[in-house]
């Protein structure tokens, strides 16, 4: 019996417009500042740095904005993200059907976004009443990403079997593949309605049915 229905956070429920105004535009902007640069400079040096955390040095803390700003010196990440939260939204497909499941399951987010992201996120849209738990795969459990060993740790900590879990989000392998391969019923949001399988929705409205 299902008793948990969990949500991926960043594609799923809340756009990119608060990641890539933080990381792509902001943040250049305060180094080209601290600096004395132009801020097309700027940019060349903070994507050089953000290719060579990911891909050479492979830092795993590469998303944590407080990593960040201790790397390029920069000052009060805090102000930063508080100032940029009115830049959080979500679809709007997702105060309606939180409000529907709400009343039938227990609602929570399972996210490979820091909690320093995920809490803003929550709250600048009024969401975060609807869930019973917030789960940051590297903040809760020091691992990078969606992996088996995080939905396992997840399922620990909610003291569950799989099969009393769904999951939804927009990333085929992580949000799918992955939970499904251990027995989490799940489901590959694609809001462009391209793709066309039963594990498939093209709408958080469809769940209505599908659960």
């Amino acid at each position: 019996m299902i008793k948990y229905i969990s949500f991926d956070l960043d594609g799923t429920l809340a756009d990119e417009s608060f990641d890539k105004l933080v990381w792509n535009e902001e943040i250049p902007k305060m180094y080209a500042e601290k600096s004395k640069i132009s801020l097309e400079d700027a940019k060349k040096i903070i994507y050089s740095e953000y290719y060579k955390a990911l891909y050479i040095e492979f830092v795993k803390s590469w998303t944590d904005i407080e990593y960040w700003f201790n790397r390029l010196g920069l000052n009060n990440w805090q102000k930063l993200i508080q100032d940029m939260k009115g830049n959080v939204f979500v679809y709007p497909d997702v105060l309606e059907i939180l409000e529907y499941l709400s009343k039938k399951y227990k609602l929570i987010i399972i996210s490979a976004a820091y909690d320093k992201f995920l809490n803003v996120k929550l709250e600048a849209q009024g969401i975060k009443k609807y869930f019973s738990q917030v789960f940051s795969i590297p903040s809760d459990f020091g691992i990078p990403e969606k992996n088996r060993d995080a939905f396992f740790k997840v399922l620990e900590k909610l003291k569950i079997q799989p099969n009393e879990l769904v999951h939804i989000g927009d990333d085929h392998n992580k949000d799918y593949t992955v939970p499904m391969s251990i027995g989490i019923k799940s489901f590959h949001l694609v809001r462009s309605k391209q793709l066309k399988e039963d594990h498939t929705i093209h709408s958080l409205l469809e769940l209505k049915e599908k659960l």
